[in-house]
């Protein structure tokens, strides 16, 4: 048989040929049917901490859904399952896109937190939850405070840049959210802050334990965040078991902490009551109350802040506290002490708080003693002791409460001589009334000085000045045919409605005019026969306080005013004038006085004699004398 080798050659090329287009048909057919395409592809909206996953180890990362045209491989399946059980958060990963197919597959673009991994994997049939290759992942859980990182203070152990998780502070625990970074890039300016913990947990890869702190002072909030426990040092111990922790926190910020300290009671079991309750309200028992108003305000000292007595709301929050815890008492702020100053804070027996008075001092510097230490104790200068003693009893007045005698007491001295410029002191004063005593008001009428060349007045008993008018050519009066008559003379002759009395004053004035007497020169002798005389008030005692009581100016002149003396007055004194409306010259006459007003009074000790300084007018007549 013969062969036909070219004949054969083409049949087998024909038949190539033919095979291999209906390959290309059938290629082209099964691409149609391997490939799927997306119909949707979405930003996800939801909560961005629920989309935080692992891998199940079943799917890879590809750079588009796997089963679409053109997709290649970012990380198999065994680097997931790698990454899954890695022991670092950097290695967490966040879904942020959703796409499905339209064979129904869900696909979702995820990226780890360092952001080296990137891509989309197979997550199921469902958008409802995570499924196929991933799973839902808690990168941190949060735990309770144990009682000693609730009731302790810390500070950063190791101030400075590192992004170590124990240097700085961190908005969240570092890689347990994307993208979510420092609080602070650098812990230096922190390094003198105090901070409490107010929430502890664990990451979920490490096994290590962060807490968020915050700063118990306002102005170190801003290094709020999370840290590494293990990147704190404690600066305050826990609370024992029969002792509380009482925080004492600035009234408008509950954060600043201004002073803790722990009162401890003998006897006392973790987790029991300190006081008991009564309705509404929490009462303490009274040695309690006592104990915890002095070891605040002593714990206060220096601070600008004072409590004084326990309000209500500060005993219900004490009385409700727990033995072996702690709780937050708010104290309200002071004015500020001026660099000079020290205030004088005054308390009743049982530690109510009444008032303050601040005593400054020229020149003085803050931070230095107000008294002297004397080799045994704490002293003051008499001055010292004459002003404040003034002032302590000036603001005391009306309250009730009082200086033992009006003076302050030794162990007052002491304690106020111990006081530093800028800070203040604490004295307790009693409700024993002291036993007063009367002080002497001494009128003075100022002179051109004022009260440096003030001179003393006389009381006289009126209604007349004591001295004889001259009036020259006169015959007659109690002279005895001399040229004076008394001023107490003519004003009986004035008054009286006896006929002779009466003859002997109109002679007597006739007389003086008929003589062409000077009337200038004997009224200017009338008037200064007035002057430093003043007729005595019914009262002229001021109770200033007990005996020895330091008084100042400023109280004895109040005080002199409200007893009616004021204003006191001369004794009356003649006037003569020439009188023309009978159509006759004649003489004419009048009475005058001086009036006094007070104007300033001297300082002293009470049960002696207070000057009071008075200036006079120039006199003013008097309507039916």
């Amino acid at each position: 048989m013969r062969f036909d080798l070219k004949k054969s050659l083409f049949i087998s090329m024909a038949a190539l040929g033919l095979f291999a287009a209906t390959a290309t048909i059938n290629a082209n057919q099964a691409d149609a049917k391997t490939y799927a395409r997306v119909t949707s592809n979405s930003k996800m909206s939801s909560d961005p901490t629920t989309r935080n996953i692992s891998f199940t180890g079943g799917n890879a990362i590809y750079t588009k859904a796997g089963t679409l045209r053109g997709a290649r491989l970012v990380a198999s399946t065994a680097t997931l399952s790698t990454l899954a059980n890695s022991n670092s958060s950097s290695d967490n990963f966040r879904a942020y896109r959703v796409a499905t197919t339209n064979r129904g597959s869900v696909y979702y673009k995820v990226v780890s937190f360092d952001q080296q991994t990137r891509g989309w994997i197979y997550g199921g049939k469902s958008t409802a939850n995570f499924g196929g290759g991933t799973k839902q992942f808690t990168t941190f859980s949060t735990n309770n405070l144990s009682d000693a990182q609730q009731n302790s203070l810390y500070k950063i152990a190791s101030p400075g840049i590192a992004n170590d998780g124990k240097t700085v502070t961190y908005k969240q625990p570092a890689w347990t959210q994307y993208k979510v970074g420092r609080q602070v890039l650098d812990s230096t300016p922190y390094a003198n802050a105090t901070f409490k913990i107010i929430q502890v947990g664990t990451r979920t890869r490490e096994g290590d334990q962060w807490v968020q702190v915050q700063a118990t002072d306002n102005q170190y909030s801003q290094a709020n965040g999370w840290i590494l426990y293990s990147g704190l040092t404690l600066t305050q111990t826990p609370v024992a078991d029969n002792a509380i922790r009482i925080n004492l926190v600035d009234s408008s910020n509950n954060n600043n902490v201004v002073k803790s300290f722990d009162y401890t009671k003998t006897g006392a079991q973790k987790g029991t009551r300190l006081g008991t309750q009564n309705g509404a309200n929490w009462t303490l028992a009274a040695s309690d109350q006592t104990q915890l108003q002095n070891q605040i305000n002593t714990n206060l000292s220096g601070t600008g802040y004072y409590v004084g007595a326990l309000n209500q709301t500060q005993i219900n929050a004490l009385g409700a506290a727990t033995f072996g815890g702690s709780v937050n008492i708010a104290v309200t702020k002071q004015t500020a002490i001026a660099d000079n100053a020290v205030r004088i804070n005054m308390v009743t027996p049982n530690g109510t708080f009444l008032k303050s008075v601040d005593y400054p001092k020229t020149n003085a510097t803050k931070g230095n003693y107000l008294g002297y230490w004397n080799g045994n104790v704490w002293a003051l200068s008499n001055d010292d002791i004459t002003n404040i003693n003034g002032i302590v009893n000036n603001a005391l007045t009306g309250t009730g409460y009082f200086l033992t005698n009006g003076q302050l007491t030794s162990a007052q001295q002491q304690a106020i001589a111990a006081g530093r410029f800028g800070d203040n002191v604490t004295i307790t004063v009693t409700n024993t009334q002291p036993v007063t005593t009367t002080t002497t008001v001494q009128p003075m009428l100022n002179g051109s000085l004022g009260i440096w060349n003030a001179r003393q007045m006389n009381s006289l008993a009126g209604p007349t000045v004591n001295d004889d008018i001259t009036i020259p050519g006169f015959a007659g009066g109690s002279g005895a045919g001399g040229s004076t008559v008394s001023a107490s003379e003519l004003y009986q002759w004035s008054k009286s409605s006896d006929a002779t009395l009466k003859q002997k004053f109109t002679d007597a004035m006739k007389a003086a005019n008929a003589q062409g007497v000077d009337l200038a020169t004997i009224n200017t002798q009338s008037k200064q026969a007035a002057n430093l005389a003043y007729l005595q008030p019914n009262d002229m005692k001021l109770n200033l306080g007990a005996s020895g009581a330091y008084y100042t100016g400023d109280a004895a002149l109040t005080q002199a005013k409200s007893n009616n003396l004021g204003t006191i007055y001369s004794p009356i004194y003649p006037i003569i004038a020439q009188d023309t409306t009978t159509g006759a010259t004649q003489a004419k006459l009048t009475w005058d006085r001086l009036t006094y007003t007070a104007q300033t009074a001297s300082s002293g000790f009470s049960g002696g004699t207070v000057n009071v300084y008075y200036t006079a007018d120039n006199g003013t007549t008097v309507t039916n004398p």
